[in-house]
């Protein structure tokens, strides 16, 4: 009897050390790099335009990126960074995905009070601004289009009227405004859907 004790004790105390402990992990994804199959289709977005370094050996690539700390609303802009967020497309509206609580939509603003720039790309908390966009792909090109009308994968990025920087379009062709740099946006991955 008391040897059975024994074990039991024994047993008991071994018990917790048997069972491995398990990190929180999904089916398939052996590391955070692969989190994109979480959200078909999300992916960095490169901006190509005339003063890209592509080729160089210390080439850090334009990106579209949010102007504010991360996380938070505020403008889309492109601007060199070793750290892009993530954005994705679902059902005609691109979207920035911060984590898996915070995923902002990607709004297109009329901005006519600043000269000669009329749509914005803010992120906000709900989807708001001009209404009857849609974003869409063309080969690995973004495109913003409206009715008939689109930015021909085209953006700008500009100072706004309180010279923040910001990332600008048109949905017809205009010349680039006076102080901006035009810019296409791609997303060179193979999961993005089309």
């Amino acid at each position: 009897m008391a040897l059975a004790a024994m074990l039991l004790a024994i047993v008991s105390y071994l018990a917790p050390f048997l069972f491995v402990s398990a990190l929180p992990s999904f089916e398939g994804i052996t590391s955070w790099d692969s989190i994109s199959t979480l959200v078909p289709g999300m992916t960095h977005l490169e901006g190509l335009g005339p003063i890209t370094t592509q080729g160089e050996p210390s080439h850090v690539p334009f990106y579209m990126s949010v102007a504010a700390p991360r996380g938070l609303p505020g403008n889309v802009t492109v601007y060199r960074n070793k750290s892009p967020p993530l954005f994705y497309i679902h059902q005609n509206q691109l979207w920035h995905y911060h984590n898996e609580s915070t995923i902002l939509p990607v709004n297109v603003h009329n901005s006519t009070q600043a000269a000669g720039l009329p749509l914005q790309l803010i992120t906000e908390q709900k989807p708001s601004g001009v209404t009857g966009g849609r974003w869409r792909w063309q080969g690995t090109m973004l495109f913003y289009e409206t009715g008939a009308q689109n930015n021909q994968g085209l953006f700008y990025s500009c100072q706004d009227v309180n010279g923040l920087n910001g990332l600008f379009l048109f949905l017809q062709c205009s010349p680039p405004p006076q102080g901006c740099t035009p810019f296409t946006i791609h997303s060179f991955t193979s999961n993005r859907l089309s």
